[in-house]
């Protein structure tokens, strides 16, 4: 599996959110909206930008919980080597439903190169759409001007993409995976 894997193993004991299938406390009812992403996804993704090659890499992410009102999450990226690319971690939750259906949702990611993000969006069946409302940065991080994010169940694979402002371009795509999960 790699080190991506490794890595989300080697967190072992210092974990306090629940996976399923483990003893713990049982799901925030608000969650019900997001407990389709519940567990460890490992895939294949691939990235591209304007100012940058493309390229492919391999990606793990992590939904657990600790039985509070939000989701607790983890993203790992390798490349074609094994060498670590990128990773961050976040919480997700339900703000309630929303006018029209589904549920309103917001999320809060930190990125170790200096980029924090507060996102919202919705919740609809098995997709998730997040759209940044503010993204702050470090002084020494690169330009990001906005985000958008989709997480969605489609034949049994959570399917992640990523779009972004950043470094002057506009809101462009930039990262496609693909994920089954893990057993």
């Amino acid at each position: 599996m790699g080190t991506v894997a490794g890595a989300v193993r080697s967190a072992g004991p210092a974990r306090v959110a629940y996976l399923p299938g483990m003893a713990g406390p049982d799901l925030h009812p608000s969650l019900a909206p997001l407990a389709f992403l519940l567990g460890d996804w490992e895939g294949e993704g691939e990235g591209d930008y304007p100012t940058i090659d493309a390229f492919t890499y391999r990606e793990r992410l992590t939904f657990s919980h600790g039985g509070r009102p939000f989701l607790t999450y983890l993203q790992l990226t390798e490349g074609p080597g094994g060498d670590p690319m990128h990773t961050e971690t976040g919480y997700l939750r339900v703000a309630g439903p929303a006018s029209g259906g589904g549920h309103a949702v917001e999320m809060v990611l930190a990125q170790p190169t200096g980029v924090a993000e507060v996102l919202t969006g919705l919740a609809v069946d098995h997709d998730v759409h997040l759209h940044s409302t503010r993204v702050a940065l470090t002084p020494t991080a690169k330009r990001v001007d906005t985000t958008a994010r989709r997480l969605r169940l489609h034949g049994g694979r959570l399917v992640v993409d990523l779009s972004m402002a950043a470094v002057g371009e506009p809101l462009t795509h930039h990262l496609h995976s693909e994920l089954v999960p893990v057993a």
